[in-house]
Order: structure tokens, then sequence, then C-alpha cells
């Protein structure tokens, strides 16, 4: 060998160099080069032969072409074997193997070898050595892959456990060792834990690096996925942004890829309600696409269709549809009406419609979508699948509960048919059409589909996974409709079970079950549970934010509630009093949860005053005085807690009506005139607004007071005209008999036809 030495040293400093600057093409000819050098020397029989076949094997590897780079792998891992025996070399040539195997999808033979490499170093170099370390890293990769979650996370824990005792073991390595243990329990779906481990790799990799770079970027959005996965958005709007702000440093703004983080920020921005910033970030995409592909490219008519869902989220629909529509014309000229792109487009119109109030708009689109879309592979596509959905849910709105199922079954047939049948999706179809099937009293029904539901996703992610958890919380909430309060109960316990585990104790996820929980606790009458499971949702509750502290007084006031039910006035009137005070000291105006609390905690006071309360309508004989004392008392006591605010409004409103029914013309006048007064404090121009005068004035008829009739009810229709739907049919027959008995033949036939009223 030594007359040839020299030149396969020359040879193989050139292959390095090639190599080291990126100049695989030349690396490659030189490696085969040295090979022949031994081959036409008779000397493959030496150690240096096998090391330069697995260099050459690397180079292979680095560009990913990885069926030759497993050849070279395994013949220079047996000549390695031959003249060295299980040497480290040898091992590190089975590492490199095992992980062109993953790279294959070859798992079950990357695990073999990885076994074969940790048995060698841990004989030769011992458990607490770098390399030995890795192995069990690589491992754990390989059982991520083959989706054994449990025995990654054993191998990582193995790994993790060592490297903080060896020094050899970089800052860098330490950060992959967690962002791999945060991809284990994020497959596990124990987002808590992936947090966790996501958060602790950031840290590391930015005391290593800084986090002005690509490693750093590409963790930080990984952790944003997992936290929208948990539930948590805001906190994924956060990382994201800032995921977004380190590759708006890393690369020019006009770049594709940028434009694509935009719109990924703005759709999670939509998600959780942050409709300002999303507008801003999609006009951000419109500016670039302008500037880079001109106001005639497909991607500007995109662009539009993204404002518009923004403008639609902030119930600004006049801008929304004027924006949507600008958008279907331009694809229109660019794709021609048959283009799938058009049917996307048409969805997000018909989506628009429907928010508007607009349904037979929003169903022409749906339909005009899905004879787009039934021409692609005969209609069994899961797109045609999500307009039939969308159908299906725009009659269910309508209570058109036969055309609803239709839809929503041919949409499951349709998924099934796509092989879709263990989708998220096609388990949400299913708890649609149990929704469906609740509405029209089949309650059977509705708890077989969403068993089913349970058992597919129970079958795909296990039975600790989120996925499931959601599932069998339908279940729960479908089972409590019905009245099987035990199965109920039994569905949402494992429920929360889970999701405290997975999710964490302050989860709102989690906190959401534990309310539904103690709803299901009062039926059962078992108010010291449900107390019970009211303080562990205040005890997470750290009221920080004015939101928090709302959020606090809506437990206190639940906790009174539960406490009155069970006949502990004292400790009702304690907790009652804690949740008052708390929620004026917070500065926000009671929200729904509250309102509805508090009503219910008054009107089981004025019980004390009077001892039978009114039946709800449709419930039996009532008594009218007894109601009109009933309601004038609870009227009462609000003004006496909040003044005339929109509930002793309501109260005084229903007082209103039962004066009307037993004739007491003055009374029901006195108080309706009131009524109104309160509800213009909030805006005169107001679909709001215009549904109170419309119920008013239907009031005022029958009271007998029909000028006062005929002017509430125009100024409805006046904001109709201008603000937006709020008028009832009933309302509008009203209307139009008040004027025609008047003999306002103008305004009759202006209200007729649609037209303003002057």
């Amino acid at each position: 060998m030594a007359f040839y030495i020299g030149e396969i040293r020359k040879v193989r400093n050139e292959f390095f160099e090639a190599y080291k600057d990126g100049d695989f093409k030349k690396a490659i000819v030189l490696g085969k080069n040295l090979l022949n050098i031994y081959v036409e020397n008779d000397d493959c029989d030496c150690m240096e032969y096998a090391i330069d076949m697995s260099n050459l094997a690397m180079v292979f590897d680095q560009i990913h072409l990885y069926d030759r780079a497993a050849e070279y792998y395994k013949k220079a891992a047996e000549l390695k074997k031959d003249y060295s025996g299980e040497s480290l070399s040898y091992a590190d040539t089975l590492n490199n193997l095992a992980i062109v195997f993953n790279y294959m999808g070859k798992q079950r033979e990357a695990l073999s070898l990885h076994n074969k490499v940790l048995e060698i170093r841990d004989a030769k170099l011992g458990r607490e050595h770098a390399d030995y370390i890795h192995s069990l890293y690589h491992m754990g990769n390989t059982y991520e892959l083959l989706e054994e979650s449990d025995k990654a996370i054993e191998c990582h824990t193995k790994a993790l456990q060592r490297a903080r005792q060896c020094k050899e073991f970089t800052m860098l390595d330490l950060a992959d060792l967690h962002g791999a243990m945060a991809r284990a329990y994020d497959a596990k779906g124990n987002f808590k834990k992936a947090i966790y481990y996501y958060e602790v790799c950031l840290d590391l990799v930015e005391k290593a690096r800084g986090n002005d770079n690509f490693y750093y970027m590409m963790n930080i959005l990984t952790l944003a996925s997992v936290c929208e996965k948990a539930g948590l958005l805001g906190l994924a709007v956060e990382y994201c942004e800032k995921a977004v702000d380190i590759r708006r440093k890393l690369m020019s703004e006009d770049h594709l890829d940028f434009m694509n983080s935009l719109n990924s920020l703005a759709a999670l921005c939509c998600k959780d309600g942050q409709f300002d910033k999303a507008l801003e970030l999609h006009r951000e995409v419109l500016d670039i696409v302008e500037r880079m592909l001109g106001k005639e490219h497909i991607f500007y008519a995109d662009a539009l269709n993204n404002l518009s869902v923004d403008y639609a989220g902030k119930k600004e629909f006049k801008k929304a549809l004027a924006l949507n529509i600008k958008a279907l014309n331009q694809k229109k000229a660019l794709l021609g009406e048959e283009d799938p792109q058009m049917a996307a487009c048409l969805m997000s119109m018909g989506s628009l419609y429907d928010n508007m109030a607009k349904e037979d708009e929003a169903l022409r689109c749906y339909e005009d979508a899905l004879a787009i879309r039934k021409k692609i592979d005969d209609g069994k596509n899961t797109a045609c699948a999500d307009t039939l959905t969308a159908m299906g849910k725009l009659y269910e709105k309508q209570k058109k509960y036969d055309q609803a199922a239709e839809c929503v079954q041919e949409a499951l047939e349709t998924r099934k048919a796509c092989g879709d049948e263990s989708s998220g999706m096609y388990v949400w179809c299913m708890h649609l059409l149990a929704e469906i099937y609740r509405r029209q009293g089949e309650s059977e029904k509705a708890i077989g589909l969403c068993k089913d539901g349970a058992d597919i996703m129970e079958a795909r992610f296990g039975a600790g996974h989120p996925r499931f958890a959601a599932a069998l919380e339908k279940l729960g909430l479908i089972y409590e409709t019905a009245g099987e309060l035990e199965q109920a109960e039994e569905a949402l316990t494992r429920t929360a079970e889970i999701r405290k585990e997975m999710l964490d104790e302050d989860n709102p996820l989690y906190l959401n079950t534990l309310e539904a929980l103690a709803r299901v606790s009062v039926k059962q009458q078992n108010y010291e549970k449900a107390i019970e499971l009211y303080r562990e949702k205040n005890d997470v509750n750290f009221e920080e934010t004015a939101e928090e502290q709302l959020a606090a007084a809506n437990n206190l006031i639940a906790i009174a509630n539960c406490h009155k039910l069970a006949g502990n006035a004292d400790k009702a009137e304690a907790y009652f009093a804690e949740a008052e005070a708390k929620q004026k000291r917070c500065g926000l105006p009671m929200d729904e949860t509250y309102e509805k609390r508090r009503r219910l905690f008054l009107q089981q006071k004025m019980e004390e005053i009077i001892q039978t309360p009114p039946k709800p309508e449709g419930k039996g004989d009532v008594d009218p005085k007894k109601a009109v004392e009933y309601y004038s008392a609870l009227a009462l006591s609000i003004r006496n807690k909040e003044g005339e605010s929109q509930n002793f409004a309501k109260a005084i409103l229903k007082t209103a009506a039962l004066h009307a029914k037993l004739g007491n013309q003055k009374d029901a006048e006195t108080l309706l005139d009131r009524v109104l007064y309160i509800g213009a404090q909030e805006g005169t121009f107001t679909v709001e607004f215009g549904r109170l005068c419309d119920r008013v004035g239907r009031i005022f008829a029958e009271a007998g007071s029909r000028e006062k009739a005929e002017f509430t009810l125009r100024q409805a229709y006046q904001i109709q005209a201008t603000a937006g739907k709020c008028m009832t049919k009933e309302g509008h027959s009203l209307l139009l008999r008040l004027l025609q008995e008047k003999g306002d033949e103008k305004a009759y036939l202006s209200v007729k036809n649609g037209e303003k009223l002057e």
C-alpha cells in the first residue's frame, strides 16, 4: 500500500475540501475515485477502505439519496466488523445506517441497529458517555416514528437524565433532547408537558445561539401549534407573532414564505377572535401581493377574501360582502366559473350571508359551490362533504331538521367514500347529526352517534388523548340533554380526568368540563358536589385581569345559587354579596352568564316573598294578578341592587305584558314607556333597540294603546331599513293592520312593499 498511499491522501484531501465547500457532486466523483484506487491495487481488505466508503455514504446521506447512502453504509459496516470486530467505528457506521433507515421508512430495521449500537457503546464507553446518550436519543426518535410514544418518552427521559450530568453534551444537543421529548408528549396528547419541554428547548437555544435563527423559529412555531391544540389560543398567537418577527428579520418581507407566515398568524388571530389584528396582518399581505405580483394575480383575490373574513368577524358585513364579491369576480375572470377555487370563494360568501341572517342567499351560494365540487371525482371528495355539512348547519338553524339530517348524512357517506371515516371532521359531522336528532326528540339516535364518535377517537388516539376527551364530552352533554344524568356524570368525569392530566388544571377546556359537571350535579340536586367543582374552578383563577375577576364573580354567584337551592340562606347571601362586589370592582359590564345567574338568585329570593312563583308559559294555568305581584317585586329588587339596568327593563317589560293581559292599559303604558327609555340608552338605531320596539309595540296593541303601538312599530320598521332585520312577522303584520285601520294608505303600501317610510 505504501507506493500509492500518497495518491490516496491527495484524493481524500480533495474529497474533504469538496464536501466542506458543499460541492457534493464533486465529492461523490472524488469518493468513487478514492475507492477505485483501493480496488485497482487489490487492497480492499483494510480499515481505511471501509472508512472512505463510510465517508462517501455520508455525502449521499447529506443530499438525501438514502438508497445509495444505505448501500455504502452497509458495505462499510460489514468491512469494519470483519477488520476490527464490533468496534466503536463499526457502531458509528451502524448508527448512521439506522438514521438513514428512519428516513427510508424502515423503522423496525433502524430500531434493531440502534439496539446494537447501544449495546456496543454501553460496553466500550459506559452509559454516561455522550455517544451512548445520543444512541438513546436516536432510538427515541425511531420509536416516535413508529408512533410508540411511551417508549419514545422512556428513551428520551433516560437520555435527558444522563445528558444533564455529561460535560461533553452541548447546550444545543440538550435543546434537541428537550425538543424530542416535547414531540413525543405532543404525539401522546399530553400538551401540558409538550409545552413545558418546548419552552425549555427554546430557552436553551436562545442561550446557545440567540433567538434570531431558523432553528429557534421552527421550534417556536411548533410550540404555537401545540398551544392551539391545547385550546390556549391567546398563547398560540403570542408565540406565532414571535416567529413572524424572527422571519421578518431573517428574510426579505417580499418573500412568499414571509407572506405565508403572516397568513398563518392572521388565521390564528381569527380563531381567537382577534379580528383587528388579523385585519392588520391581511392588509400587509395584500400590500406584498400587490407589490410583488400585481392586482391581477390570483393571490390578490385570495388576500381580498381573507380581508372579507376579518370584516365579517368584526360584524362589518357590508365591507365584508363588498370584498368577497370583488374576490369572486376576479377569480371568475382568471379561472372561469367551474374552477374549484370559485367554490371556495362561494363557500366564504355563503358563510357571510349566513352571519348576516340572509339564509336564502347563503343557501344559493352553498348550492352553487356544491355543483362545482360534485364535478370533481364524481363528488367523492372532502370539499364536497364540507359543503354538504355547511348546508346541513344552515337547515338546522332554520329548524328544517329533515333536510339538515339528509345533508349531513350525505356528507358522512362522502367522507367514508374518501377513506376519511376516522378523521376529526368525520366525528364532528357525527356530532352535528346527533344534535339534529336531539332537536327532533330522537335522543337514542343522538346518543348512539356520539358513542360511535367516541369509539373512533379512542381507536385512533387512545383512551388518554384530549381528542378522545372532546368526543367523550360531547357524549356527556348529549346524555345530559336526554336527562340521563348518571351517564352524563360518568362521561364528563372521565373527560375532566383526561383534560386535567393532559392539558393542566388551569386550561380553559378543563374548566369548561368542570362547569358542565357542576351543572349536572345541580340537576341531580347534589349541591355540595357542584359547590366543590365551582370552588376548584375558582382556585386556579389568580384574578390578575378584569376578565379573570369577572370569571371569579361568576363562580361565586354560582356557589351562591347552589347554597340557595340547598337552603343555606346565610351562606348564599354572603357569596352573593362577594360576587356583586367583585363584579363591580372589575369594571366590566355583566356578561350573559353572570346576568343569568344573578337573575336566578334574585328569582329564588323572590320566592321567599311569593311562596308560589308563576309558572312559565305553557306549563299550566297562571294567576295573572299573582304573576304581576311577583314580577313587580322582582323588578323592585333588581332596581335596588343595580339601578334601572337592562335586567330591570326586562322585569318591567314582563310586568307590562301581564298588565296588558289584565286590561290595565294605563299601568302597561307607564311601564312600556320606561322600558323604551332604558333601551334607548344603548342607542336608538341598533338592531337590539329595533327588536325592543317590535316587542313593546305588540304589547301596546294588546293593552289597547293603538297610537303608541303604531308609533313604536314604525320605529322598529325604520331601524330595520338601516341597521338590519329586527321585526318579527307578527310585528310587521300588526303594523300593516294598524295603518290600514287608520286609513294611512301611503304608509300601508310603503310597509307592504318594503319601501322607506317618511
